[in-house]
């Protein structure tokens, strides 16, 4: 079987913020599109190259050495860059098995904080700021993007295009200076993770459902970030969330990778040592006075991770948390719904048919998908099948995933026997 397109894919989520960190480091930010364009090349080469030749001894290195290579050479045809051949003879002699020189150049990992804190620059906005991070640290294409921010594919576009022009003006330097400045970034820099964890925990491309690896990259950045900033409710409060959903990764997808529904899950595969340490940082937050955004959610993610058993969920506590989260930001349809199905749970079925459908069609498909999925989940439950089938068919039109589309005509199989 071969497995050297995976091993890529892997690779380019765990090195390639690296990539580009070190080498916008040594060559300057004023050159990010093309540094971005040359690590690009490289993963797209490593595809071709080690379907044909196999994995090389030390992929690491050999990615980051032809990336330094392509964008040398990259920079040379544009002549924009006067120390190239200075570069190239400093660099000289290094052989492909050694480990690479621009990634031990970066200090450890601390790199990747060093660009996601230049990429929070001033000079923009709060939303371009996490759009450019994204996309240069984490590698998000276009779809990811505006999944995450709920926004469309044409406006990501034109904001990258001019958050990367911006940052080019700038001509931003990296350093362990960048580390200090962490904290006081940490607001956009939680937000820029939080979206990153969202897009592993449901990913919006990925025919799997669960992009493990970007969620374990964004819990890692997280305890980067705690360790180089003073301690933040903030940051602990994430890292609280972040450890209650990768522990129950397990129990979420079938051997067939199929989604399995909360109420299905077999409770006895979640890591019940991820879970403690989602508590530890739970308490961490608690005794900080948090109260916002990730502290209510990782409260909500608790109850679930301590009910025993489906039925034991404290659903009406649930239902209060996001009373909670929905007074911080009352405008987010995915907050309301997410309320909703909790009140659906603590009360029933039949109380909530009424509010459900006061909720008008929302342009991004996501949160479109979960308003009709919802609907017919509710009023399955309510035993109206008519209405659950029209709603459940407008969730099939709607579903980006193919492992959505899959869990709904199970659901909608299962009313028609």
């Amino acid at each position: 079987m071969d497995t050297s397109g995976q091993l890529a894919a892997h690779f380019f989520r765990e090195h390639s913020g690296r990539m580009v960190a070190s080498l916008a480091r040594v060559y300057g930010m004023e050159h990010l599109d093309t540094i971005l364009d040359a690590v690009q090349d490289t993963f797209e080469t490593a595809l071709t190259h080690w379907r044909y030749h196999g994995p090389p001894e030390h992929p690491r290195a050999w990615l980051s050495r032809v990336a330094r290579n392509k964008l040398i050479n990259a920079l040379k045809r544009t002549s924009r860059y006067s120390h190239v051949d200075e570069m190239e003879i400093q660099l000289q002699g290094v052989s492909a098995t050694d480990p690479d020189p621009v990634l031990t150049d970066e200090e450890s990992t601390d790199g990747q904080i060093q660009l996601l804190v230049a990429c929070c620059h001033p000079a923009l906005g709060e939303r371009d700021r996490i759009l450019i991070t994204l996309h240069i640290l984490c590698g998000f294409g276009i779809p990811e993007l505006a999944n995450a921010l709920q926004m469309k594919t044409e406006a990501v576009k034109k904001a990258l295009q001019r958050s990367k022009a911006r940052l080019r003006q700038k001509a931003l330097k990296l350093g362990r200076q960048a580390l200090t400045d962490a904290a006081r970034q940490s607001t956009t820099v939680c937000m820029i993770l939080y979206l990153l964890f969202n897009e592993g925990y449901k990913a919006t491309r990925d025919t799997k459902g669960i992009d493990s690896d970007l969620c374990y990259e964004a819990l890692r950045l997280a305890r980067l970030l705690r360790s180089v900033a003073p301690p933040q409710a903030e940051v602990d409060a994430l890292l609280a969330l972040m450890f209650f959903g990768v522990a129950r990764f397990p129990a979420r997808l079938a051997a067939y990778d199929d989604w399995i529904p909360l109420e299905a899950q077999n409770r006895s595969l979640w890591d019940r040592k991820l879970i403690a340490e989602g508590f530890h940082y739970l308490d961490q937050a608690r005794q900080s006075g948090c109260a916002g955004k990730y502290y209510l959610e990782a409260l909500i993610a608790s109850h679930h991770c301590a009910a025993p058993h489906f039925e034991a969920t404290d659903w009406k506590a649930i239902h209060q948390l996001y009373q909670l989260l929905e007074s911080l930001e009352p405008a987010s349809t995915l907050i309301r719904l997410n309320r909703i199905i909790a009140k659906s749970y603590a009360l029933g079925p039949l109380p909530v048919i009424a509010e459900l459908e006061t909720i008008a069609a929302d342009e991004n498909p996501g949160t479109a998908f979960l308003l009709a999925a919802t609907k017919g989940h509710v009023y399955e439950r309510a035993g109206n099948t008519a209405r659950a089938l029209t709603a459940y068919e407008d969730a099939l039109s709607l579903a980006q995933n193919p492992l959505d589309s899959q869990l709904i005509r199970k659901r909608m199989q299962t009313l028609k026997d």
